[in-house]
């Protein structure tokens, strides 16, 4: 009867941990990056990203070798528009401000500008927790860190008036240590299938090299600047995950 007992017991207990037990998962997710902190922010070339709403890809992963932790995985990319009007006039200001032999530029000063977007690939690996509510309902959690590399928009500027030309450009990519941390869920509506909501926040380094050339009828060169700031960002991603 005892021996009866405990065969019954851990019978049950094998089924409540079969029950709880994780699958590791694969999932690809597309969504929104939406800028935090200096990163979008404006009024200084050299602390400041002028960073707008973007998208973002996602493809994730997690290894659960045990109930409820594991360790995860994700490679991602985001890009995000320039805030074109005030990085404009804020390379304007500076220039004015940096050369001596620049009169004032006039409003009816021909204006041509070009701007890409800024753009950031992660690589990222850390440990990833994961509470299964039900059958088909998943809790995620997860802290990964590793590389990131940044790329400024490629930005030219160029100003002509009275005979001046001016002319500027911006450009260095860099890689930078970076990392995530978030959650999200994971609704399962067959055997292997899952819908994905996650919000994560984002951060790296930044750094890119303003420079100023300056043509016929100019005096002084503009002294370049040095960019450098912190990468911010909350990406909301909607996709699927594959279990396995």
């Amino acid at each position: 009867m005892r021996k009866a007992i405990w065969i019954l017991i851990l019978f049950m207990a094998s089924a409540s941990l079969q029950l709880m037990a994780q699958q590791n998962f694969a999932s690809i997710s597309f969504g929104v990056s939406l800028p935090q902190g200096d990163y979008a922010a404006t009024g200084d070339l050299s602390s400041n990203g002028y960073a707008n709403t973007g998208g973002a890809i996602k493809f994730d992963a997690g290894y659960f070798p045990v109930s409820y932790f594991g360790i995860g995985g994700s490679f991602s990319f985001g890009s995000n528009y320039a805030k074109r009007d005030s990085l404009v006039d804020d390379m304007i200001s500076y220039i004015e401000e940096n050369a001596s032999g620049i009169p004032d530029i006039p409003d009816d000063a021909e204006i041509l500008y070009g701007t890409g977007f800024w753009n950031y690939i992660n690589l990222f690996i850390g440990p990833h927790f994961s509470l299964r509510a039900s059958q088909q309902l998943y809790f995620d959690f997860r802290f990964l860190c590793g590389l990131s590399i940044v790329r400024p928009p490629d930005q030219e500027l160029r100003i002509t008036y009275d005979g001046n030309e001016i002319y500027t450009r911006t450009s260095h990519n860099n890689a930078a240590f970076g990392f995530t941390t978030g959650g999200g869920i994971r609704y399962k509506f067959n055997e292997t299938l899952a819908i994905k909501l996650s919000a994560d926040y984002v951060q790296t380094t930044a750094k890119s090299t303003y420079t100023f050339d300056l043509f016929d009828g100019v005096i002084d060169d503009v002294p370049p600047i040095d960019a450098e700031f912190k990468v911010q960002a909350v990406e909301i991603t909607a996709g699927l995950a594959y279990s396995f």
